[in-house]
């Protein structure tokens, strides 16, 4: 008599990564839930259907029958964009963002941040409405530097600007994003 041995794969991505985007799934019949990284599932798939796929087989490694239903209670850098049931393209075309983030040097928190504060509509945006890592008196400081030329104004003049009025009136064109226990400033 033969026997049959079947070997059950586990999904890609299955884990939560503390330094990446990840989402928990799970099933409404049995609140059984598992959480996965959704940047390593983005890694392994090579276009919007592949990562369908792959996510689809993150769902199915969670719902225990045909007629369970399945929806995210909770999620990790991914709050700008959550909701319990968002969908497959969404989250792809935040990693896609996230990606070209990561690839300029930006962390994965501050893109959250951005995004959060911008909205999805400015996936891809970051680096292009990126100004700087500083606090606002010393954007302040560099702005009037970079723009106007101090050489011709008085010392005195210069040592009596008020840079936290200049930052008053810069805020109209500009953004400050806190993370990584700094802050960044963005053009509007």
């Amino acid at each position: 008599m033969d026997t049959q041995t079947t070997t059950k794969t586990k999904p890609i991505g299955l884990g939560l990564h503390d330094d990446y985007p990840a989402i928990c799934i799970q099933d409404y019949e049995t609140n059984e839930f598992k959480w996965f990284n959704v940047y390593e599932i983005f890694q392994n798939s090579n276009d919007l259907e592949e990562f369908t796929n792959l996510m689809n087989k993150a769902r199915q490694s969670v719902i225990t029958s045909v007629s369970s239903e399945w929806f995210y209670p909770d999620c990790q850098y991914l709050h700008s964009i959550y909701s319990e049931h968002i969908s497959d393209e969404k989250l792809f075309e935040y990693m896609e963002s996230l990606e070209e983030a990561i690839a300029d040097g930006h962390s994965v928190s501050l893109h959250e941040e951005f995004i959060a504060n911008f909205g999805d509509s400015y996936f891809n945006c970051l680096n292009d409405m990126y100004y700087g890592e500083f606090d606002t008196k010393e954007f302040s400081i560099d702005y009037i530097e970079m723009n106007f030329d101090l050489d011709s104004i008085p010392d005195i003049i210069k040592s009596n600007i008020d840079y936290e009025n200049v930052w008053y009136d810069l805020q109209h064109d500009y953004v400050e994003i806190e993370a990584n226990k700094s802050t960044y400033i963005f053009r509007q």
